[in-house]
């Protein structure tokens, strides 16, 4: 309880909840909203959100975290669709990861999902793209998804997939969530379990700021070699942690992986570090012993990152891994440590030159920006701000991260791109940045078929008007901070 002579306020909390269990629950919603203009819609499923999506100040918020199922279908064939897709599974919007890991499992199958177990697999990261340590070989979240269930804006609940409402379908692939409708489940494809290659290297948490320099440029050197063979996963300042799903690298015993990751593994245990490299029965095994343990930090504090795809021609060239160090030095001078550098690679690699056959040409048919089909690496630079630090401070922190994302859009360059689910929010050209432009006018139309009344608004998520919602209660607060941030890149 706050002490007796202090103000207590809301902040940007949703005045109102709904906990959602089933599609009649949404169309009431909507419903009530559009009988009482001025109801505003948030929609929050798990709460993993960098962009204030999930709330709003004065909002109705559609809490869908307890629509929980799965189904696993050996030859699954989306509605009024003339072939099968193959093995698939549907998972309900608020299942999380680790439980869709763990189903997949016990059907000696593999779905594609986040790396956070508490993460749910059908909502939010999927409509964002949905980038996972597969996605070099069988493609991201949005590639592997072949039908959803959703109730749009009018109350209808519909099933979009590439017959049925198929404009939908596209702009639920990569369009981004909160913005076309409440999805109540999605159909992804699925792999046959397999066995994984498997590295795990680590540095101790003690090394120099250009130790940790010269690392991540033994990295970006190997990345473009490891990329081609099909290697995806995380690298940082202080580890990589890689995955191989192809035969290749599995029939070995690791002898092929080894050799991947010698170079790493040197300048690890030169340093005192620890390496793993091995070929393990299969991904659910890794992630339940390694990952899940790992996943215990507390919510609630102020976590804010930029990412930028970095273009596969900037590996090609030494100029190019150079430019990447000369970001991350000037980032040292603005306060954040190469030691807690994190970039998932995690883009399609290998899959958009295998899987696209029946793909539309440069769409691979879905909503995504091009940038993903272009890209090795996701870098992101992040700021957690300490809790009771003043407006001033915060405002420094992220005027700091706003003035590396336009760093980074130009050392990027045209082929550059953002992961919206962890971008900066205050990200200035965000239309191109988080969807291309292209993209951007295609969705904005479909977002004006299924939602005439802009029902569903949320920070410069698809519709967003920046000069007229900005005024809005619950965009208010966004609107003073990205303000102040402007004035700080010009001064």
């Amino acid at each position: 309880m706050p002490s007796s002579n202090s103000t207590c306020r809301t902040g940007n909390i949703p005045s109102y909840f709904l906990e959602v269990k089933t599609a009649a629950d949404v169309s009431a919603a909507f419903n009530f909203a559009k009988e009482n203009q001025g109801v505003q819609i948030s929609v929050k499923n798990s709460g993993h959100d960098f962009m204030t999506r999930s709330s709003g100040k004065g909002t109705l918020n559609l809490w869908t975290h307890k629509l929980q199922g799965m189904a696993y279908h050996d030859n699954f064939k989306p509605k009024g669709c003339e072939k099968s897709v193959g093995a698939a599974m549907t998972v309900m919007a608020g299942v999380s990861t680790g439980d869709a890991y763990d189903f997949a499992d016990a059907h000696n199958a593999l779905i594609m999902g986040p790396y956070a177990p508490s993460v749910p697999i059908s909502a939010g990261w999927v409509t964002g793209g949905g980038h996972n340590v597969f996605a070099p070989v069988f493609g991201l979240g949005a590639d592997r998804v072949v039908e959803f269930n959703i109730v749009t804006p009018d109350g209808v609940e519909r099933l979009a997939n590439e017959r049925q409402n198929s404009d939908l379908f596209w702009a639920l692939r990569g369009g981004g969530g909160g913005a076309f409708g409440v999805i109540l489940s999605a159909t992804h494809r699925v792999e046959p379990r397999t066995p994984i290659a498997y590295a795990d290297i680590h540095l101790p948490s003690n090394i120099t700021t250009d130790q940790a320099l010269d690392w991540v440029k033994l990295l970006a050197e190997d990345s473009l070699a490891w990329g081609y063979a099909g290697w995806g996963g995380h690298v940082g300042g202080t580890f990589v942690t890689h995955f191989n799903p192809l035969p290749a690298l599995t029939n070995d015993n690791g002898t092929a992986a080894r050799a991947a990751f010698q170079r790493a593994t040197d300048f690890a245990l030169a340093l005192g570090g620890t390496t793993h490299v091995a070929v393990e029965e299969s991904f659910s095994a890794i992630f339940n012993r390694d990952m899940v343990p790992k996943d215990t930090k507390m919510g609630g504090n102020f976590h804010f990152t930029t990412t930028r795809l970095m273009p596969t021609s900037m590996f090609a060239s030494a100029e190019g891994i150079e430019t990447l160090i000369q970001y991350m030095r000037e980032a040292i001078d603005m306060g954040f440590d190469p030691r807690s550098f994190y970039t998932p690679v995690t883009t399609p690699f290998v899959y958009k030159a295998n899987e696209t056959k029946n793909a539309k040409p440069k769409d691979y048919g879905t909503s995504m920006t091009q940038a993903w089909y272009k890209a090795l690496w996701h870098v992101e630079s992040s700021k957690v701000i300490p809790v009771g630090s003043t407006y001033q401070e915060r405002l420094t922190a992220l005027t700091n991260l706003t003035t590396l994302t336009v760093k980074l859009e130009k050392i990027m360059g045209a082929d550059g791109g953002s992961y919206m689910n962890e971008a900066d929010p205050y990200t200035p050209d965000w239309k191109e940045s988080f969807y291309g432009l292209d993209n951007y006018e295609k969705l904005l139309k479909i977002k004006h078929k299924y939602d005439p009344q802009g029902l569903l608004k949320c920070w410069k998520c698809v519709g967003f008007d920046e000069e007229k919602d900005s005024d809005l209660e619950r965009f208010t607060c966004n609107k003073k901070i990205q303000a102040d941030i402007i004035k700080g890149l010009k001064a």
